[in-house]
């Protein structure tokens, strides 16, 4: 029994909605079928399977045993998938050899073995399932709903029991839509159905993150920062385009359940940077605009709104734990007066509403589209710019040119009004993700040097736009509480200073040139 390849759909099933999904999938009498999964995960001590991205599990399925490893690959829906049957509750790794990733988990065991680190059970799972296959218009999908739990550390012994209680499971309640044959578009529809009538949550953590985690003792989901994309020099615009959205989409989507079922002294981090996935997701569209289809208007419009709708949260959080904090230290007098204009939103029920949840996936559609034979929306390349000339050319002029507008800005930088400095850090945001994005086309050294600089320029902007922001708040309180103006005054210092700070270090910027194409991009 084997396979390389499963393209499945993940959702976390709200308490409210269990009773209505155990009902819809009881419906199904003929295709039902329950099962109850005793899965136990190995790993070394020192995680080495879990660092490079792979999941090796033995499980009890009934009265067989079946070994599985799995890896992630570039996009939300595939996954590495390799099955062999099993005689008992023994591991043999090389039964895996020859697969891509067989080869590489046997590597990382026999160095890991040469150290002294031996693979053995990090986490476990106890499941029961409740399986129904369903055929829809263009697939045939098989729905998985898991409740059960995830067990740090293998099963204890009278020694380990005696050392003191192991950490508590965390519990499980997930639906799972894995496509048996078919399009993954129609499998993403009937996904979509679900999602509104049942009111699932978008979840991208498999069941080995989960327990990896919890094994550390870490029991919610982790902040996701941005990486740089992967993907080989030699690489089709479309496909670097894709591995760009492929990453954008992850930070945004990991952001979004970190939020939803996450550390709550972490939403301030999950706010900022799924803000910060967002943007580099328009940036991406950007940067690529002219060489590959443009996505449909709605999924853009709704991204700016929820950009729009997170910023609210993350305005006022810098104002009340930063500005705020900053002025407490220089002696300003406490406020009476509260901020006017419209609260915040709540980034938690924002992030779980259907409209959010409905945008999420019909980004992940789109994206699965855009290697299908039709494409939604109307939008295709223009192929006489995309044709004319090789991507990697391509880049690098849209780089330099876009250089070009940031030194004009930064000469006239004493002259800018607020609105001007805004509209110059978006322009510094979108050319590093750009140079990001494109990096692996671009000559490794000069892309460093010049991505430090304008990373530095960023975070110095950043930091200008936190206190213009601030300013404006502290303006609409001044008719109510005089406080205020010693608020105002201290901002109006603090700007004057970051300004002459970021002067030189944007004059540096402009002196730097764009990194070149690199040798193995030109060939």
């Amino acid at each position: 029994m084997s396979s390389d390849r499963e393209i499945e759909l993940k959702f976390l099933v709200p308490h409210a909605s269990r009773k209505a999904l155990v009902a819809e999938m009881a419906r199904a009498s003929a295709s039902l079928e329950r099962r109850t999964l005793a899965a136990m995960y190995l790993d070394t001590p020192d995680r080495r399977l879990a660092s490079e991205g792979i999941a090796w599990r033995l499980r009890r399925e009934g009265r067989r045993w079946v070994q599985t490893l799995k890896a992630a690959r570039a996009n939300a829906l595939e996954r590495f998938e390799h099955e062999v049957l099993r005689p008992d509750a023994s591991t043999d790794a090389s039964l895996h050899a020859g697969t891509p990733v067989g080869d590489r988990l046997l590597k990382i065991l026999r160095k890991a073995e040469a150290a002294g680190e031996f693979a053995g059970v990090r986490y476990r799972t106890e499941v029961r399932r409740t399986l129904r296959r369903v055929r829809t218009r263009g697939a045939v999908v098989e729905v998985a709903f898991d409740e059960g739990r995830i067990i740090a550390g293998p099963r204890p012994g009278p020694e380990e029991t005696a050392a003191g209680p192991p950490e508590a499971p965390l519990r499980l309640c997930e639906i799972e839509f894995e496509l048996v044959s078919g399009s993954p578009l129609a499998m993403l529809e009937l996904a979509e159905r679900w999602r509104k009538r049942f009111g699932l949550i978008l979840d991208p953590r498999t069941k080995a993150e989960r327990g990896d985690r919890l094994a550390d003792g870490l029991r919610f989901p982790a902040v996701r920062k941005g990486r740089s994309p992967a993907y080989p020099g030699d690489a089709a615009v479309l496909d670097a385009f894709c591995a760009v959205l492929d990453e954008c989409l992850d930070q945004i989507g990991r952001n979004a359940i970190g939020l939803v079922d996450g550390d709550p002294e972490l939403r301030v981090e999950h706010v900022h940077q799924m803000r910060v996935g967002i943007r580099r997701l328009r940036s991406g569209l950007r940067s690529f605009r002219g060489w590959v289809p443009a996505p449909p208007p709605p999924l853009v419009d709704g991204l700016r709104a929820l950009f729009d709708t997170l910023g609210l949260s993350r305005d006022a959080d810098v104002l009340d734990a930063g500005v705020a904090a900053a002025l407490a230290e220089a002696g300003a007098p406490p406020l009476e007066a509260r901020a006017v204009g419209t609260p915040a939103p709540d980034p938690r029920e924002a992030v779980a509403s259907a409209a959010v949840q409905q945008l999420m996936l019909a980004w992940l559609s789109w994206r699965v589209g855009l290697v299908e034979e039709t494409l939604p929306g109307d939008a295709a390349p223009d192929t006489a710019v995309a044709d004319c000339k090789p991507f990697p050319l391509q880049a690098e002029r849209r780089l330099r040119r876009w250089h070009r507008a940031i030194a004009d800005a930064a000469k006239a930088f004493d002259s800018l009004d607020d609105t001007a400095l805004h509209a110059l850090r978006k322009r510094i945001k979108r050319q590093r993700y750009a140079a990001e994005f494109f990096a692996p086309v671009l000559k490794a050294g000069a892309l460093a040097r010049y991505l430090k600089r304008l990373a530095g320029v960023q975070d110095r902007m950043g930091e200008l736009n936190d206190l213009v922001v601030a300013r404006e708040r502290y303006q609409a309180m001044v008719a109510d509480d005089p406080a205020a103006w010693f608020a105002l005054g201290w901002l109006a210092a603090r700007i004057a200073e970051l300004k002459g700070l970021a002067r030189p270090e944007l004059e540096r910027l402009a002196r730097t040139q764009p990194a070149a194409r690199s040798q193995s991009s030109i060939r």
